[in-house]
């Protein structure tokens, strides 16, 4: 397989994006969790 700058730049430019998926996901998923744990206790106090 011939490896170009263009491949490169395909790998590098995916590589950048699914690590910005997986970053926001995680992100998602822990202020999802505060948010869930917050209403819980709002719940718990009246």
């Amino acid at each position: 397989m011939d490896f170009t700058s263009q491949t490169l730049l395909l790998y590098l430019v995916l590589g950048i994006f699914l690590f910005c998926y997986f970053l926001a996901t995680w992100v998602w998923i822990k202020v999802d969790e505060k948010n869930s744990d917050e209403k819980y206790q709002k719940d718990q106090d009246n």
